[in-house]
Order: C-alpha cells, then structure tokens, then sequence
C-alpha cells in the first residue's frame, strides 16, 4: 500500500444473489494502491462472482441486494453501465483463466491488439503501445510477433501475448482470475513474478483469485479466506498463512502438496 493515499477500491457489506440463492453475504475488502490482494477458497465459494460483480457481468438472474462498491473514490455501483463499460481496459482489465485460450486462432496478434486497444480509445499509435506491451513480457522480436497467428505460438507465449495485451493500457485495478490453474508450477511462477513486476511497474493494483493458497502466499500483500460466499478470515498474508486462526484456512495449507524427496 501507497503511503497515505486513500484506497483504490473499498467493498463494504456486499451482498449478491440470483433467484433465491445467496452468492455473496456481507462482502468487505479493501485494496490499496499498488497492493495485490488475494481471495483463496474451494471452487464455488463465491470467488468469481465477486470478480463478475465488479466487472458488471453476473449471470442473468443475478443482483447485488446490499452494500457499496466505490472504486477511486466513486460510487462504483451506481455508474450507468455505458460509464462502467467504457472504464473496462483502461481502469480496470481482467486476466482470466487460460488466457491464451481467448485470442482468436484465426486473426493476427498485430489485428487483435489493433482492434482491443481502439475499442478503449487507443487506435492512433496501437503498433507503438503493442510491441512496448509485448516487450515488458519480455517476448522478444515483439515486431514480428504482430504477425503471426495465435496457433504458431507456444502456449506459454500465447499466455503472454494476452497478458501483454490486458496490460497494454496500464489500468489501474487488475482482476486475475486463476491464471495458473493449467499451469505447471514453473510456469506459474513465471506468471506470477511477472504480475509482481507489472504491479511494481505501472503502479496498479491486483486482486488476484484462486483456489491455491500457495500461490497466493508467494504474490500476495494481503489475504482473504472465502468460504460459502463470505470472508471467514484477511490479514497480511504472511502472518494468516504462518499462523491461521480458522479451521478453514489451516485445511487449505494441509492441502497443498510436498513435494516428494529423493
């Protein structure tokens, strides 16, 4: 966190259901400026509805009954969604999982970037924000990069292109839905010490969802533990993942594997 600048993003006693059902109970977090925060729970615990009610996309049905969202000091909730679409790219950019998956096999890496980066008003000069994009994932001869097609590319390189291009416009908050979920744990890493650099970089924030609580204690400033929908337990992550106070979280790190010795 920035010094004493106010909270890039507060949620305070957010509640989100769909028909009946609750999804979301009494949700309060807060990010700090320049601060990656993570949410670690067991696959349907609400992880991902939390992003989708950020980013304004929940499922047909679905809506926040309760509590605020302000994001730079605005009353995010209460924006029209042309307002909220037109902040999506440049204030807030997601990162969801398989990134790579979501490039079109069929159009060009230079098209793809060209047709992102003028759909948030960055058509003038998109060659030069592409390749700088590609080049701060370290993804060399970013020139010719442009031209090739998705299908051409390692799948590790097809990750980075996406990454580079959801960082392209430096936003503000970025949302980084299990990334290393297909990830082997040296490609994980990978990928995590470049969302450290990438935050460290242009100064943004990240909140960072997954169900592994260990990739979480190695990117993380802060922890939030999820379970059915609601915090059970936040902190610094060092100080929760070294010593949990709920049952919970202390089931999480029993389950993340050791690795055999020789």
């Amino acid at each position: 966190m920035t010094g004493n600048k106010p909270p890039l993003l507060e949620v305070a006693s957010l509640c989100v259901e769909i028909g009946t059902r609750r999804l979301l109970s009494d949700v309060s977090m807060t990010v700090g400026r320049g601060e990656i925060v993570a949410v670690v729970g067991e696959s349907g615990c609400g992880k991902s509805t939390l992003l989708r009610t950020l980013l304004g996309i929940l499922p047909d049905g679905g809506a926040v009954t309760g509590g605020t969202v302000r994001f730079c000091g605005a009353d995010f909730l209460s924006l029209s969604a042309r307002v909220r679409r037109s902040m999506m790219g440049q204030d807030i950019a997601v990162l969801f999982q398989e990134p790579g998956s979501y490039l079109s096999p069929i159009r060009r890496i230079g098209a793809q970037f060209r047709d992102y980066l003028a759909a948030h008003g960055a058509g003038e000069g998109w060659r030069e924000i592409a390749v700088e994009a590609l080049r701060r994932e370290n993804l060399e001869d970013a020139e010719k990069l442009l031209s090739a097609y998705p299908f051409q590319l390692s799948g590790g390189m097809r990750q980075r292109v996406a990454t580079a291009m959801t960082l392209a416009l430096t936003p503000k908050l970025l949302l980084v839905d299990e990334p290393t979920s297909a990830l082997d744990v040296i490609a994980s890493r990978s990928l995590l010490d470049r969302l450290r650099a990438r935050v460290q970089e242009q100064g943004c924030s990240a909140i960072f969802v997954t169900h592994n609580i260990d990739a979480a204690g190695y990117v993380a400033d802060t922890i939030y533990i999820m379970r059915s929908g609601a915090f059970i337990e936040c902190g610094d992550c060092r100080s929760v993942l070294a010593h949990p106070a709920e049952e919970y979280t202390r089931a999480l790190l029993r389950a993340v594997p050791i690795p055999a010795t020789a």
